[in-house]
């Protein structure tokens, strides 16, 4: 019984190494995927900032339009105020997003590692459901805001602000809370078992 225990053994820490090297590998492809995203989302942002901003240094169409909500305006028809306050608030939405990304390739850095119950680890989740708390309520109040900095120039009557509640800002509103409750009860087990490791 001993030396079928034994020669058992050494299949078995072969197969655990091959799963570990193959979450690692897989954790690092989704790092990069996750770093690229992030410098695709920042460069795309900075892209509409500018023609918002400065519409006049691009060729715009009369029939250009800018759309939040059920509210379309063309873009030379808005001030310059209205112009960077919406941009204002993309740039918090677009900020949201490269930071969730973010997060999440810190996540994978750590997975890449071999590093997944660590309180370092653990907090990136914790930030991670933060975030996506933060672009859920971003997304709620999306159109709300928009439409009334879109329509604000317009005469009392016309001034418009709509609202709407869809699936993805409700996933985003349960997902984060789940994510950082989620977060908070492994870091304190994480730091639970952190210090007794100091003790023994």
């Amino acid at each position: 019984m001993i030396s079928a225990h034994s020669a058992a053994s050494p299949e078995t820490n072969d197969e655990r190494t091959r799963r570990l090297k193959r979450i690692s590998t897989m954790a690092v492809w989704l790092k990069w995927l996750l770093t690229g995203m992030a410098a695709i989302c920042v460069a795309c942002g900075l892209l509409v900032i500018f023609v918002l901003i400065l519409p006049s240094f691009v060729q715009l169409e009369a029939e250009d339009t800018i759309d939040i909500g059920e509210v379309s305006r063309g873009l030379m028809t808005i001030g310059l105020g209205q112009r960077m306050l919406i941009a204002l608030f993309l740039t918090a939405c677009i900020w949201a997003v490269v930071m969730l990304l973010w997060k999440l390739r810190q996540i994978f850095a750590q997975f890449g590692r071999l590093d997944f119950f660590s309180s370092r680890t653990l907090s990136f989740i914790v930030e991670t459901g933060w975030w996506l708390l933060a672009l859920g309520l971003l997304d709620f109040v999306a159109d709300p805001i928009g439409t009334f900095i879109l329509t604000y120039d317009l005469p009392e009557g016309q001034r418009t602000i709509t609202f709407a509640v869809e699936a993805g800002q409700i996933l985003f509103l349960v997902f984060g809370p789940l994510t950082l409750l989620f977060g908070w009860v492994m870091r304190e087990a994480a730091l639970a078992y952190e210090e007794n490791q100091q003790f023994v």
